[in-house]
């Protein structure tokens, strides 16, 4: 008995001793960190680093603080330690001539010093925040206004670039939500876009013959039965699988494809804005018909994605469009084409990365395009005609297409209804 008593006696003493042990810990890390409190904000936030400036005022954003610097680049003001600033921009957001300062943060509680009179205490958790500050003409700010929680968890948010008085934000399940100022306070406002994708677009001899026979040469009639749905979305895009010739003698169907000029008129009548152009029928008519396509579609205000012209030097891998507030990059790339590229026109079709360097560009060019849009999209011309199966290769670009930060890819070429799948990124989108 004595024994055991002596020995509930040592336990208890050990528990005292961890006890004690930690609280020592928790006092050391507490000063360690300068009084700041070392509950940190959950692991996936991603806290920026920059520097703006507007008027001869800084904003800079660096280990979790926030400050503002003068002219001379002497601090004027800096957050508490209390905050931990994920982000800050300086704009006018409401639109009153004067700029304000605002800071995406993290602090403990959800509410300030003028919590709703109904909340008896506040979390002790870390939860996000939206603060605005007036900018006074002596540079110090002033409290304007402060979302007591900002209801999703963002991930990221910025200044939209036509209209810095509107803030993007994106939350960490990919929802984009856009915000304005309203009487007193930020708003939601609309930014929903639909996004309409049409295809394979494969005029053969026997449409051509039709056209000419019954409908005067025009292509009207093949889009007819979808113009709603056309005009109804935000963006549609077609995969204009055969290109546009100009010479009625340089018009042809299976197996080297030459669409009449016509067939552009049409397309671009229906109301499509985007023209998807890499494929293996884009050099049926050699660097002629890349000119004629990219020229027409150009020339009548749609995006044209997949072909350059011969006049380009250089390679313009994706192009960038907005609706709603939202960009989106977009890409066209095909395996390969049924007539040899051209050495001397290397960028008047976008391949798929055929060796290492290249796949390491491709995915590079991924990467540059998530920092111009909200939303990357790739159409990709690949897999085998007729088959439902994915194949290996389309597997390994996916691939490749994961590691860039693609949101959404469309494949086009089997002419069949292909499986579809939603993968998971290395980033974990």
């Amino acid at each position: 008995m004595i024994k055991r008593i002596l020995s509930e006696t040592k336990y208890r003493r050990l528990l005292l001793f961890a006890a004690a042990f930690c609280c020592i810990i928790t006092a050391c890390a507490f000063f360690a960190s300068g009084g700041r409190a070392f509950f940190a904000p959950p692991s996936w936030v991603s806290f920026q680093e920059k520097e703006i400036s507007h008027d001869g005022i800084w904003l800079e954003v660096s280990d979790q603080k926030a400050a503002l610097l003068g002219k001379d680049r002497t601090t004027i003001w800096q957050s508490g330690e209390e905050l931990r600033v994920q982000d800050g921009f300086l704009t006018d957001i409401d639109r009153d001539g004067d700029i304000e300062m605002i800071l995406l943060l993290w602090k403990r509680g959800r509410f300030g010093d003028h919590r709703p009179f109904w909340v008896e205490r506040d979390e002790k958790t870390y939860s996000q925040h939206i603060f605005i500050y007036d900018i006074q003409k002596d540079g110090q700010p002033k409290n304007k206004w402060f979302a007591s929680d900002t209801g999703i968890e963002i991930s990221r948010m910025k200044l939209l670039e036509k209209d810095s008085a509107i803030i993007l934000t994106e939350s960490r399940d990919g929802q984009n939500l856009l915000w304005a100022w309203e009487s007193f306070g930020l708003k939601n406002i609309d930014n929903e876009v639909t996004f309409l994708a049409f295809g394979d677009n494969i005029i053969h001899s026997a449409i051509i013959d039709y056209a000419c026979r019954y409908e005067e040469g025009k292509f009207d009639f093949l889009y007819e039965p979808f113009l709603d749905e056309i005009k109804n979305a935000d963006i549609a895009a077609i995969q204009a699988e055969t290109v546009l010739v100009d010479k009625a003698s340089a018009v042809s169907g299976y197996p080297s494809f030459g669409s009449p000029i016509q067939l552009g008129e049409a397309i671009r009548d229906a109301g499509f804005d985007v023209a998807v152009c890499a494929n293996n029928h884009a050099l049926d008519k050699g660097i002629y018909g890349i000119d004629v396509t990219d020229s027409f579609y150009r020339e009548n205000n749609m995006t044209c994605i997949g072909i350059q012209s011969s006049g380009e030097k250089s390679l313009r891998p994706y192009e960038v469009i907005s609706r709603n507030g939202i960009r989106f990059a977009l890409f066209s790339y095909t395996y390969g084409t049924n007539q040899p590229p051209s050495e001397k026109y290397p960028y008047v079709v976008h391949f798929l990365p055929q060796n290492e360097q290249q796949e390491k560009d491709f995915v590079r060019g991924l990467k540059d395009a998530r920092k111009a849009a909200d939303f990357v999209v790739v159409f990709v011309h690949w897999g085998d005609e007729y088959k439902t199966e994915i194949t290996d290769e389309q597997r390994a670009v996916t691939d490749l297409l994961s590691e860039g930060g693609a949101d959404v890819v469309i494949g086009t070429h089997p002419h069949v209804v292909q499986e579809a799948e939603e993968v998971t990124r290395p980033d974990g989108g």
